[in-house]
């Protein structure tokens, strides 16, 4: 089991004690680095001790001696490559792992509160995964030791030393070059892309607008306009790149001959010899090897500070993801709202004005009025889902906005306006995605009067929910507020798509929770709850208007709607 994050300290504490941990993983690729660019010595070594002594020894013990250890340092070599490229890929799991542990909550502020693609993140973790495990590390964590190859060439002769510098500045030059030249289509690139995918995404959602209308034609048309943008762009920056790339590797190629040329003329001058020429040119391109390859990969390390930037970013706007961490006990009492109003985030002018509203324990309250009165916005403050501007909900006491999520969903019960089900089966539907009791679960269902349904299903609990109606859907998520025996219920039009026999069962539950000391509030505008109900609350532009008290119904039926059987 991976080790939990520690929620009481922020996020952005969080990132940066996680960076800090990775810390020790970075040193242990350093050290394997150095210890692979030592055994890098052993062929050019190898060669000269052959061509400058045993070739005038020509003792043939000598070169099997030399083969041996030659052969010896490739195989700790391809061990200590091995140990590197796991390190990388465990210290890359890891990282990946307790990032996305962290940001799981400000993934989910951001879109509470309105932020672009908070799922970004998700994405971003995942790049700085792959740069970690990729080559492109290797590259940056070898350009480190570099400076011993060319202190080699040097040790060689000066001409190869000299050599070296003056190619690895001309690589260096070039892959900065490629990074200024690509980086303005790498960027139109990305963003044509995301607008394309986004709204086409965006589209194709609306399959049935779009078949019953003939928008597909236009769609299309629109969609091959961004796509050839995207591939304009695309096609700008591989261009470019593409020249830098050719003329480094036939720079590469002359720095090559200029080892072979210039060396030769040293040979023959006797200020080298054969073997000396062959080790320089095989410590050369071990010297330009990383530079090369950083020339390649510059875009991954690019987009990996990208990346590190906007995980940071996010996770440095924690103010409003603090909540109180210490549990509460189950609320008994009453739901307060104090002279509650609200602006939401980005506008100006309040959806809700002054509200104050006790609802205690055993009381039925319903909330009507006209569309954009304020009812979602009112339903959403006591569930703590937004901090009021003015004025305080508090259940038992205790502020909705703070307290601890985890804990308050154990005593609450909600469904939003749209459903919004996700899960891979009925069952972790209505379980809230945990591992639930079966009989809890099987409970909530009948309360909601879809249990009947669910069983004629063909894999009964364990089916998709793709094979459900509107109505059944909605009875779904009903079940879901009402699994665990919450204490507060807070249903958002809960007979929307409902017939009425479904609607009939849910207020015969809804009374049935009532008399169990259960505070409800309901949004809704049919007769029939309404009737149910203890009070009415009527608002009118976000303001209450009205508080009625329905007349009882003549007889009402307050047994429970299912019998409750032992669990087994």
């Amino acid at each position: 089991m991976p080790k939990q994050a520690n929620t009481a300290l922020p996020p952005s504490r969080h990132f940066q004690s996680i960076m800090m941990k990775c810390v020790p993983g970075l040193v242990l690729c350093i050290v394997l680095s150095f210890a692979i660019s030592l055994t890098m010595f052993v062929p050019p070594l190898y060669m000269l001790k052959l061509f400058s002594g045993v070739t005038e020894s020509g003792s043939v013990a000598t070169i099997a001696g030399l083969s041996l250890l030659a052969g010896g340092a490739i195989l700790l070599y391809s061990i200590l490559d091995y140990l590197r490229s796991l390190t990388y890929q465990r210290l890359s799991g890891w990282l990946a792992e307790r990032l996305g542990e962290v940001a799981i909550a400000p993934i989910s502020a951001l879109s509470l509160g309105g932020g672009e693609r908070p799922a970004e993140l998700l994405k971003d973790i995942g790049l700085l995964r792959d740069f970690v495990s990729g080559g492109a590390l290797t590259a940056g964590l070898e350009m480190i030791w570099a400076p011993m190859f060319f202190g080699a060439l040097f040790l060689m002769h000066p001409y190869f030393g000299w050599l070296g510098l003056g190619a690895g500045f001309v690589l260096m030059v070039m892959a900065v070059t490629n990074d200024l030249l690509t980086r303005a289509p790498a960027r139109q690139s990305s963003d044509c892309a995301e607008t394309a995918y986004r709204e086409i995404g965006d589209a194709l959602r609306c399959g049935e607008v779009i078949d019953a209308m003939g928008m597909l034609g236009n769609v299309a048309r629109r969609w091959r306009v961004q796509n050839a943008a995207m591939i304009a762009a695309n096609m700008r920056g591989a261009q470019r790149q593409a020249i830098i790339l050719s003329t480094a590797r036939g720079f590469r190629l002359s720095v090559q001959l200029a080892v072979f040329g210039g060396g030769t003329l040293l040979v023959l001058e006797q200020a080298a010899n054969f073997g000396t020429l062959l080790a320089s040119s095989i410590i050369l391109a071990r010297a330009l090897a990383p530079l090369e390859q950083l020339l390649d990969r510059w875009r991954h390390w690019n987009a990996a500070a990208g990346a590190i930037r906007r995980i940071a970013a996010t996770l440095g706007e924690p103010a409003r993801l603090q909540r109180s961490l210490m549990p509460q006990p189950r609320p008994c009492t009453r739901l307060s709202l104090d002279n509650v109003s609200f602006v939401p985030p980005g506008g100006s002018r309040p959806t809700v004005k002054g509200v104050s509203l006790d609802v205690r324990s055993g009381e039925f309250v319903c909330i009507a009025g006209a569309a954009a009165s304020g009812k979602t916005t009112l339903l959403q403050l006591m569930t703590g889902l937004w901090q009021p501007t003015v004025g305080f909900v508090t259940l038992d006491g205790h502020d909705t906005h703070s307290w601890n999520r985890d804990d308050f969903g154990h005593h609450v019960g909600y469904l939003p306006q749209s459903a919004q089900l996700f899960g891979g089966s009925i069952h972790s539907v209505i379980s809230r995605m945990s591992e639930g009791d079966p009989y809890v679960t099987v409970k909530a269902a009948k309360l909601a009067g879809i249990h009947h349904v669910i069983g004629r299903l063909p894999n009964g609990y364990d089916s998709p929910l793709d094979r459900l109606t509107g109505g059944q859907r909605q009875q779904i998520g009903i079940a879901r507020a009402f699994y665990g025996d919450p204490a507060l219920i807070l249903l958002d039009e809960p007979d929307n798509n409902l017939d009425g026999q479904a609607l009939n069962t849910l207020i015969t539950t809804l009374k049935w929770l009532k008399e169990r000391g259960r505070m409800i509030i309901v949004t809704s505008h049919r007769q029939e709850m309404l009737r149910s109900a203890d009070r009415v609350i009527l608002l009118d532009n976000g303001a209450v208007a009205k508080i009625a008290v329905p007349a009882p119904p003549p007889s009402p039926d307050l047994s429970p709607p299912l019998p409750e059987p032992a669990p087994s």
